[in-house]
């Protein structure tokens, strides 16, 4: 069985990744989920990742789901989420908090 991430571009895989964030994040409802995505982001994505996201939002909207686009945006025009925690992890068998790591 292959891992489908391993024939991936680095953009795949970012769109990939933030997705994935995304879905881990969606318990939290639509609004703070967008939050927590844009600051998880900002926080721990390097420069270089984020340009390319950006940019991915800009020229390939298509690419991303409303949610990501969303907290793309937010993230691009520096909107914090003070309310926001995306660095909470679950506990066993909890849900609602980031596990992406």
């Amino acid at each position: 069985m292959s891992d489908d991430t391993s024939v991936m571009s680095t953009r795949d895989r970012l769109v990939y990744m933030a997705h994935q964030i995304a879905r881990n994040l969606a318990t939290m409802g639509e609004e703070k989920a967008v939050a927590a995505l844009a600051e998880h982001l900002t926080r721990f994505w390097d420069p270089r990742m984020k340009a390319q996201i950006v940019a991915i939002a800009l020229n390939q909207p298509d690419r991303l789901s409303p949610s990501v686009a969303a907290a793309v945006a937010r993230m691009a025009q520096g909107k914090p989420a003070p309310d926001v925690d995306a660095t909470q992890f679950n506990a066993v068998d909890e849900t609602g908090h980031c596990d992406a790591g």
